[in-house]
């Protein structure tokens, strides 16, 4: 096996592991949470559901996005397919024809209204895409951009809401090993993973590493969802967030859908009904 065949295949592992290794992450700090808590906490699960369903929204909006249809030449690009198949020249039908602003993609092997962007992981075009996250398995777009934007900030709230039940019952669990450091910073350290885990290791408690490591992985998903999600809001809201052939600011209505502040409670756009962007492209059909 080659070493590019042996990258593709890393990265078809890579794609469908991610997704299946994240769902299966998730439902365990959701059982060891409600497990130390000894209870089910009705904003935690209120918390756990908004997570899951804007999950589900970017994905199932990711997977039957269509490569968007221009209202205005619609008719002239079924009459362009029509002539091609009486066998036009090569020359009247390019790659990327400026008239009717289409272009072929060979992966596809269909033609596309521009801008379109290809993703190999998902095989298949989008308009407006942002990037792909492997995490959720799906493509992040204009059109699931608000969906991807409250999953990051209610799965902040959730490692927060863990945290805060984790933390206390970890702290008893091995205050054995940092009662002796009185000074804040040390007991920082030993909250550090790197140094809990050598710590741990040394003292050959299982429970406790296990603890540490949930703890640590919590805090890091946390900071990391929480920036990036003000981040990509920012950037929507400032113009920042620039797309093929596309900039300009944007409103809370065109992020979040039509059902605006509404979507913070539950993604309806995001599950039902469609949206169009100036009454001419169609952005959604779900």
């Amino acid at each position: 096996m080659s070493q590019a065949q042996h990258m593709r295949t890393c990265v078809k592992a890579v794609k469908k592991l991610c997704p299946l290794v994240t769902l299966i992450c998730t439902v365990f700090v959701i059982g060891i949470t409600i497990y130390i808590n000894q209870k089910i906490s009705p904003v935690f699960i209120f918390l756990c559901m908004q997570v899951y369903l804007n999950w589900y929204s970017v994905y199932s909006i990711s997977y039957r996005s269509n490569p968007m249809k221009v209202k205005e030449v619609r008719n002239n690009l079924c009459d362009v397919t029509i002539q091609s198949k009486l066998e036009l020249s090569a020359t009247q039908l390019t790659a990327h024809n400026t008239a009717y602003k289409f272009w072929h993609c060979e992966r596809c092997e269909s033609y596309m209204c521009k801008p379109t962007q290809h993703c190999v992981f998902c095989r298949k075009c989008f308009h407006f895409k942002d990037h792909h996250c492997f995490f959720l398995g799906a493509c992040v777009l204009r059109q699931n951009m608000g969906n991807f934007i409250l999953f990051c900030f209610y799965t902040s709230l959730t490692c927060l809401y863990s945290l805060c039940v984790i933390a206390p019952y970890m702290y008893e669990n091995i205050n054995h090993i940092v009662k002796s450091d009185t000074d804040y910073f040390n007991i920082f350290l030993n909250f550090c993973f790197p140094i809990a885990l050598a710590r741990l290791l040394h003292s050959r408690d299982g429970s406790s590493i296990l603890l540490v490591t949930i703890f640590d992985m919590l805090i890091t998903i946390l900071c990391i969802c929480l920036v990036y999600g003000i981040w990509k809001l920012h950037s929507c809201l400032t113009g920042k967030q620039r797309y093929a052939n596309i900039t300009g600011k944007q409103n809370l209505r065109e992020i979040f859908g039509s059902y605006g502040l509404s979507n913070i409670i539950f993604p309806y756009n995001g599950l039902i009904g469609t949206r169009d962007i100036n009454g001419k492209y169609e952005l959604k059909e779900v």
